[in-house]
Formats: structure tokens, C-alpha cells, sequence
């Protein structure tokens, strides 16, 4: 059990925390640090306690290996042992029993009580050593003043003796306690193991790297004793697992088949199939070898091809791809009973790209033939869009690792391209764009038919934007919405998912960009356009409904004089209920939007456009004691608003998508550019403002009742800063009138500050803005295409993000908002697919009911007909899966199906060429193989 699992259980148990004052599960822990004995045990005894529980830092560690691991808690070992916790189950942090921490601790008596207990398991391993090894082992560590810990460590290897542990038990390497103890001179160990072992000890097999063994280290140390190890009383022939273990470590294949059939013959050899060396099984240990003749007797003997350990929890077949070795990924996948699921999170294909190396000419390895075996085999149905933890997929670790061939089989395999990580990362942020664009044009195909036939199709396959959640398998086993068992309702998140974020990402990149212009692309938006395009126009309708009743209500009835409102009264009427319906519609749509999504919502210029309106609007129709001003000053804001709403709602029309874009686009970057200029004009404002306005002490003359009121008002644009700098931003333009600007008071200054404003600002500054606005004019023209499909893709994905995702899958939140915490950048207050909007969220996808096969057929010599392949399964038509008959009229767009058949042609030609050019190779091989043969000859001749 995983640390994970134990860590669940004080949340369980803590329901009786009242009992204790707090949480009996930390009490029992301090109750343990502090030795308080009395109060541990009325805890064990009373409290509803978890004694298997593991604490976390530091220790990670349960009571019982707490209490072995300190040489004053025996008592408490004790009564945890009256309580049968279990003492034979591995630490997962620390890889160990509690037998090894007694050991490790010197706590001695801590192993007696061990040892005491019937089910405690003597020659259980921890990192490969048994308790035993790892007492002799720990005397190795010891510092000079050791005598006092020596006794005890001789001790406990006594009394492990006794109880019959294995005095032949090597470690990973081989190393077992009697050689341990000869090369460091311990004679009582020594002497312990002769009298006490019970079976004849091994002192030749293991050899250091100078090729020494036990027997060599007892001559030279102990020769009297190395005599009592008589060869005639061992037992040349017996084989244990240990044995095999040291075989497979010391890479001896051939010595390990030996042994293990001789084990095979008498039938004795499924005892040691599930026994581990602990830190793997012996099929583990094989696998992760590569020893291929090994693993296959393993398998045919029976050997359970996905027992772990629990220090290792890699099952076998995971190994094998992890390293590669493609014969044996082979042989599990034979064997009916290997299982093909995630191994800790991670999926086979995820294990294969991770393990692969740049080193290609080790033998037995191949990384390339593993994931073929994994995608291809018939018997297996491997998710190739598996996350693991990281939620990466596959594909995320082939592009990351730039591994090209690998990222084109995956999508071949149907690895989708939108998935994104917990870093918000799809596959596309790391994938070649010339990979993408060939595997592009390998979804374009044909039917091999002539091109002049009328059956002649046209194949276009989208199936590397199929999310998991819209996939015809999910759809197929999904969990039903209803629970007859007890009439409950479930918690189910609908099938769909957003179908255009990998294609919205595309259009914020520079190099995947260009892409969105091949035909399979422009298909599937235009297939989308057509599910879409009924919600797009009942927005326009309503809104134009609503701007219309807006201003034949401000013209005719707002603010009007009481004579003309009597001649329209009926008309104004209805105009006012319509503006009232229009205004509560509008209002609930943007509460929709705004509580579905907030942070993106208020990043929406367009958006605040319409709160400003809604507000404004309100106030016409509700207001009854605004003043007359105030009248005429609403109407021409709600007029304004309206009409540019208006204006920017028929802009997204794919085909007045480019105009919209260049007049955001010039907009932006004229405003831009004159953020930086403003210094320029208000300096210059402010310096009129100095040199021409008005004097408090002037010529006192009568004023000339013909020009005193010209005077003023050509006096008055100077007569304040504000002023100044609204008339010094109208001169901007060349409405200069210089007429009425006074160069008497200061002429010189004045005339030349005059000359180099007009030559800096109306000259200067104002063409270089319009050539600003002719350059961005003419590249948006270049590219009116690509523009178009951008603009389409935004639309179609705010409206998907409204009915089916979260915003964060479709958005990337401004600087601004990035600041924000997490949490608030996704905080939605109701979520998609809870209310009406599911019908339309189904509406708007196409996968998996739309195009069950994920592909259409489209037939260029029948006025560009597209067909729709049937579902296999029958009961998803029956249940409306496959709408075939809406889509009889559906004709691609003629341009698209060009833009298909130019690609079909390119890769004809490719295919044509690679044909050619595969038989010059072989014609330069037979004359390569020719001419050897006439040298051979001519060399046999002299000879």
C-alpha cells in the first residue's frame, strides 16, 4: 500500500477526535515520541486508532517501525505485536521491514520480541539484503569504540541464526554474510554461522573483482576454521532463488537457465517464481537486463508476467519498453495474461518515448519497433491520449523530444493535438511545423479512382482533433445520467469538449499559423461554420431587431416635441416595448457570459461596449424626469454604441472578417503611436496656451457691436489649457484657420513655433500615421485569407467556450490579469453544460454524432457533395448520432476542394519521384553486386 493510502485513513478515523481533545491519530504519535506508555495504550485500547497509519516527515514511518527503531519503546513494541500490526509489510519510503530497522538501530531487543512472533518472515529483504546480512554489514560501520555495539550486532545475528535465517543469502551483488565476516576478521560471526546455520554454507561462489572468495579470506585470517567448512558436506547442487538472483546480477544468462531448469525438472521451481530479492522479482530483474532467453523461460514456466515488489512497481513489460527491447515487449504481448494497463500513471507508449535514448546501435534495441508493437498489435487497445500526473500525453514527450518520426505515428494513431498539460501546454507548443503540415497532408486522400470519374472522392480525416471526451468510443461507454439502483441522479460531465482550441493556439503562433490555410483545416472550419452559423445569425437578427427599435425610439418619441409624437404615438409604442424586450435579452446574455466567465469577459473591449449600452439604454427607456439635455446627450451615446456594436457583430461574417480587422488593427496602432506622440502635442498645445492667450489688462476701446462677437469667439480657443489643446489637437488635421490666432503680441517666437508645429505634427506626424495605416492596410490585404480563418476561429471558439469549456482552455488572460491569483483568472460562478445550453453545446460539435468516423468524403465531380461515413454501431444512429440526411446538401466550398486536390497532386509526384529513385537504388545494388562478382573472378584468375 502507497503512502497515498495510508494517509487517508486519519481522516477516516478522526470522527472520535472528541474524545481525546484533538485528533487521537497525532495524539498516539506524541504519546509514541514521548514515551508516555500509559497513554499510548489507552489510545490503542479506546480510540478508533489506524496502527498501520504513516506519519509524515520526518520519520514516514508506522508505530511499530517507530518503536523498533528506538532501543527504549519495547514495551510498545510489544503491545503493537499483541495487536497484530502487520511486521512483515515494506516501508515504501524507506524500502524496509521492520525486522531491517531493528537491525539498522541495533535494537536487539526490539528483534527478539520480532523474532518471538510466528509470522515474522526471517530472510524478508530490504534493497537486496536479508536482517542477517545487514547485521554484518552494519559491524563494518562501526567506529573504533565499538566494542559494546559489536556484542550486541553478535548478538542479533545469533539469535537470526536461531531462527533460521538464511546464511547463504547474497545481496544484489553477491555478497553474502560469510564472506562479509571473513574479510572483516569476524571470528565469533564466523563461528556463529558454522554452529547455528542450517544449511552448509556457500564460501567459493562469490568472487571480489581480485577474484577472492570467503574461503580465500578464511585461510588467510582464520585457516583453522576454514577446515570446518568441509566440501563434502555442502551440497554442490542445490538451487535456491538466491542462486538465481546472483546469476541474473553478475549477468550470467546461460548459468541461470541451467540452474532454473534443473528446478523446472523436479517440479520444484514455482515456489521461487514469486520471490523477490527486494528490489525485484526475478522476471524483473530479467527484463530489465534484457536477457531474452531468460525472460522466455521465465514465461513458459510459468512466471506471473505482472508480480511486483513493492520497491520496485514497474510491472515487467514496462521495463522492456522503458529500455527498449522490443523481442521482449514481443513476448509479453503473446502471453494472455500480461496486462496492458498505466504503470504509476504513466502508459505504455508514455514509458517507450520517455525511456528512448540517442544510442541506436546497442543490440536488442529498438525503441521505434516497441511503439509500432504497442499501437499496432490486434489484441491490444492502447489509449494513445493517456495523461499521466503532469497530464502530458505521449505526444507532448515525442515533440518535446523532437522526435519527428514518432510524432507523426502518434497522430497517425489518433494522438490528439489540443490535449494540454498542467502547464496549460498542448503537443502543438513543441511540434515541428513541416511535421504537422506532412501529416496534414496525409489526411488528405483519395479513392483511388480516376479524377475524371464521377465517383471519385476526396477523403479528409480530422481525426487528430478528437478530444477523448467527444471520441465515439467514450460516447459508446459512457456512464448513464440516471442510477436505477437508487433512483440518484450521478455527477456526470457531458461527453463534448471544445473542438477548436488546438486551432485557436495555432493562430497565436507564428510558425503553426500558415497551416490553417490547408484545405483539412479550412474543411473543418467550414463544416463548424455551418453547425455555428444559426446561432451567429439569430445574434445578429436580435441585435439588429434591437438597434433598430433603439433609434426609431430616440428619433420619434425620445426627446421629441409633444406635436410630432401624437403623429407616430402608435409607432413609438411598439418601439418601446421592443426596445424594453431587447435591452432585458441583452442583459441576461451578457449576466450569462459574465458570470460563465469573468476575467474574460471584462478583457472584452466589445463587452464593455455593451454594459455601457445596456446602462444607457436603460436609463432612455426607464427615465422619465431626465431634463432635456441630458435627453439629447443619452440618445447620441446609445446611438453611437449601438451603431458600432452593430457594425462589429456584422464584421464577424467570415467574408467581412478582413475590414473589421483592419479597422481594429489601424485603430490600435494609431492610438499606439500617438500615446508616444501626446508629449509632442501637448507640449506644444501648452506653448500656444503661453503665447496667445488673452491679457487682464487690454485697451479698455468700446467694442464694435459689427465684430465684437467674432472677436471673442476667435479670441476664446487659447483662453484655458483644455481649450488649447483641443483646438492645437484640430490643427492636427490642417484645420489650422490662422486667421484667428494673434502672432501681433510675440511675433517672432510665435511665427516660429507656429511653422514648426505645422512642420512636425499636420506634416510630418500625420502622413507617417497614414502611412502606418496604407502598410498595415496592404499586409492584412496580402493575407486576407488567413485573416479570415483567424477571425473565424475566434468566433467559433468564444461561442464554444460559452456553451461547452472553461475559458482557460480557450484564452490566454492579458498581463493584467495574469497577476491575479490562479484561482480568480478561472473563476466562474455557473458553469457550461449545466442548463439549456446543453442541446446547443451538441448542436455545435461535430464529433462524435456529426462525423462518427471522424472524416468526410467529398466528391468533386458532383458539384463537391459531402457524404458522411455511417457509424458501425447501430444504436448510436438510432439514438441520433449520425445526422447523414442533413448533410446531403451540404457542398464544400470549391476553393477548398482546389486547394485538396493541389496537395493530392504534390504528394502523387513525391510518391512518383520516391519510386523512381527506390529503383535507381536497387539497379546501383545489383551493379554494385556484379562488379564485386567480376573481381571476384578476376582475382581467382591470377591466382
Amino acid at each position: 500500500m502507497s503512502r497515498d493510502n495510508y494517509e487517508m485513513k486519519p481522516k477516516q478515523l478522526s470522527r472520535n477526535s472528541s474524545l481525546f481533545g484533538t485528533d487521537p491519530q497525532e495524539l498516539l504519535n506524541k504519546a509514541l515520541q514521548n514515551n508516555d506508555y500509559a497513554k499510548f495504550k489507552k489510545l490503542v485500547t479506546e480510540a478508533n486508532v489506524d496502527l498501520e497509519h504513516v506519519y509524515e516527515y520526518p520519520d514516514y514511518k508506522t508505530c511499530l517501525e517507530v518503536a523498533v527503531s528506538d532501543r527504549n519503546k519495547l514495551e510498545f513494541v510489544k503491545l503493537l505485536l499483541q495487536y497484530q500490526v502487520e511486521v512483515n509489510k515494506v516501508n515504501v519510503t524507506h524500502s524496509a521491514a521492520p525486522i531491517h530497522f531493528a537491525v539498522e538501530n541495533g535494537n536487539i531487543d526490539a528483534l527478539a520480541a520480532l523474532l518471538e512472533d510466528d509470522r515474522i518472515d526471517v530472510n524478508f529483504k530490504s534493497r537486496g539484503n536479508t536482517a542477517i546480512l545487514m547485521a554484518v554489514k552494519q559491524i563494518e560501520e562501526l567506529d573504533d569504540a565499538r566494542e559494546h555495539e559489536l556484542t550486541i550486532y553478535e548478538d542479533m545475528i545469533e539469535l537470526l541464526l536461531k531462527a533460521g535465517c538464511n546464511a547463504n543469502s547474497p545481496d544484489l551483488k553477491g555478497v553474502t554474510p560469510i564472506y562479509s565476516a571473513a574479510k572483516q576478521g569476524l571470528e565469533r560471526v564466523i563461528t556463529l554461522i558454522i554452529d547455528y546455520a542450517k544449511h552448509a554454507i556457500d564460501i567459493d561462489t562469490y568472487k571480489d573483482r581480485r577474484g577472492k572468495t570467503a574461503r580465500d579470506y578464511l585461510k588467510e585470517a582464520f585457516p583453522y576454521l576454514e577446515a570446518k567448512f568441509d566440501s563434502t558436506t555442502q551440497d554442490p547442487e542445490i538451487v535456491d532463488s538466491d542462486k538465481l538472483f546472483s546469476y541474473l546480477s553478475r549477468h550470467e544468462e546461460d548459468n541461470f537457465i541451467r540452474d532454473f531448469l534443473k528446478l523446472a525438472n523436479k517440479n520444484e521451481h514455482r515456489k521461487i517464481l514469486p520471490v523477490n530479492n527486494g528490489m525485484n522479482t526475478m522476471l524483473q530483474l530479467a527484463t530489465e537486463k534484457g536477457f531474452e532467453k531468460a525472460v522466455s523461460t521465465l514465461l513458459r514456466y510459468g512466471a506471473d508476467p505482472n508480480a511486483t515488489c513493492s520497491s520496485n512497481t514497474s510491472r515487467p513489460i514496462a521495463l522492456a519498453c522503458q529500455n527498449g527491447y522490443y523481442k521482449i515487449v514481443k513476448m509479453f504481448m503473446d502471453n494472455e495474461s500480461t496486462l496492458f494497463d498505466p504503470v504509476n500513471s504513466e502508459s505504455l507508449v508514455q514509458i517507450t518515448i520517455k525511456g528512448r535514448r540517442s544510442s541506436i546501435n546497442i543490440p536488442n534495441v529498438n525503441f521505434d519497433e516497441c511503439l509500432r508493437l504497442l499501437l499496432n498489435h490486434p489484441k491490444m487497445d492502447i489509449n494513445v491520449n493517456h495523461m499521466d500526473m503532469k497530464n502530458n500525453t505521449a505526444l507532448h514527450y515525442a515533440a518535446r523530444n523532437g522526435d519527428n518520426k514518432t510524432v507523426l505515428e502518434l497522430l497517425r494513431n489518433g494522438a490528439c493535438i489540443g490535449l494540454r498539460n498542467s502547464f496549460d501546454e498542448p503537443p502543438l507548443a513543441d511540434i515541428n511545423a513541416k511535421t504537422l503540415e506532412a501529416f496534414l497532408d496525409e489526411c488528405v486522400t483519395t479513392n483511388n479512382e480516376r479524377p475524371s470519374n464521377d465517383d471519385y472522392e476526396i477523403h479528409m480525416k480530422y481525426s487528430f482533433l478528437v478530444y477523448p471526451n467527444n471520441s465515439l468510443e467514450n460516447e459508446l461507454c459512457k456512464v448513464p445520467l440516471i442510477d436505477n439502483t437508487n433512483n440518484n441522479v450521478k455527477e456526470y460531465d457531458t461527453i463534448l469538449a471544445p473542438e477548436t482550441d488546438a486551432l485557436l493556439y495555432m493562430t497565436r503562433n507564428e510558425e503553426l499559423r500558415p497551416l490553417l490555410k490547408h484545405p483539412v483545416i479550412t474543411s473543418f472550419l467550414y463544416l463548424k461554420w455551418q453547425r455555428i452559423s444559426c446561432l451567429f445569425f439569430a445574434n445578429i437578427t436580435f441585435y439588429s431587431f434591437l438597434w433598430l427599435c433603439l433609434i426609431l425610439y430616440i428619433i420619434l418619441g425620445y426627446g421629441a416635441e409633444k406635436k410630432q409624437r401624437d403623429s407616430f404615438e402608435a409607432l413609438n409604442v411598439i418601439t418601446h416595448v421592443g426596445v424594453i424586450i431587447g435591452v432585458v435579452l441583452l442583459l441576461i446574455r451578457e449576466l450569462f457570459q459574465l458570470l460563465l466567465s469573468p476575467t474574460r469577459y471584462l478583457q472584452s473591449i466589445e463587452n464593455w461596449m455593451e454594459i455601457g449600452l445596456i446602462f444607457v439604454t436603460i436609463w432612455i427607456v426607464f427615465s422619465k424626469s431626465a431634463t432635456e439635455s441630458t435627453k439629447q446627450q443619452l440618445s447620441a451615446v446609445a446611438i453611437l454604441l449601438s451603431s458600432a456594436e452593430l457594425v462589429l457583430l456584422i464584421g464577424q461574417f467570415p467574408t467581412l472578417s478582413t475590414n473589421i480587422v483592419m479597422l481594429k488593427t489601424v485603430s490600435w496602432n494609431f492610438f499606439k503611436f500617438l500615446l508616444w506622440y501626446c508629449i509632442l502635442i501637448i507640449a506644444f498645445a501648452l506653448s500656444f496656451y503661453t503665447l496667445f492667450r488673452q491679457e487682464n489688462e487690454e485697451d479698455q476701446r468700446a467694442p464694435d457691436p459689427n465684430t465684437a462677437g467674432k472677436e471673442e469667439e476667435e479670441e476664446d480657443f487659447f483662453e484655458d489649457p483644455g481649450r488649447s489643446l483641443f483646438k492645437t489637437i484640430v490643427m492636427l488635421t490642417g484645420e489650422f484657420d490662422a486667421s484667428s490666432i494673434k502672432f501681433s503680441t510675440y511675433p517672432l517666437t510665435s511665427h516660429i513655433i507656429f511653422i514648426v508645429f505645422v512642420f512636425m505634427i499636420p506634416i510630418v506626424l500625420f502622413n507617417l500615421l497614414n502611412g502606418l495605416a496604407v502598410s498595415d492596410t496592404q499586409e492584412i490585404r496580402a493575407d486576407a485569407e488567413l485573416v479570415g480563418h483567424i477571425s473565424r476561429i475566434k468566433l467559433i471558439s468564444y461561442i464554444e467556450s460559452v456553451l461547452i469549456g472553461s475559458a482557460k482552455t480557450h484564452s490566454r488572460p492579458s498581463k493584467c490579469w495574469s497577476l491575479l491569483p490562479f484561482n480568480i483568472q478561472n473563476l466562474n460562478l455557473i458553469k457550461p453544460k449545466t442548463f439549456f445550453t446543453k442541446s446547443f453545446a451538441k448542436r455545435i460539435c461535430l464529433f462524435p454524432h456529426f462525423l462518427p468516423k471522424y472524416k468526410i468524403l467529398v466528391k468533386p465531380n458532383q458539384n463537391n457533395i459531402i457524404e458522411i461515413p455511417h457509424a458501425d454501431d447501430k444504436d448510436l444512429e438510432r439514438s441520433g448520432g449520425c445526422c447523414f440526411e442533413r448533410c446531403q446538401n451540404y457542398r464544400l466550398d470549391r476553393k477548398i476542394v482546389k486547394n485538396a486536390k493541389l496537395v493530392i497532386s504534390n504528394k502523387t509526384k513525391i510518391t512518383e519521384f520516391d519510386d523512381k529513385l527506390s529503383m535507381y537504388e536497387n539497379k546501383i545494388e545489383s551493379l554494385e553486386a556484379t562488379l564485386k562478382k567480376v573481381l571476384l573472378a578476376i582475382e581467382s584468375q591470377r591466382n
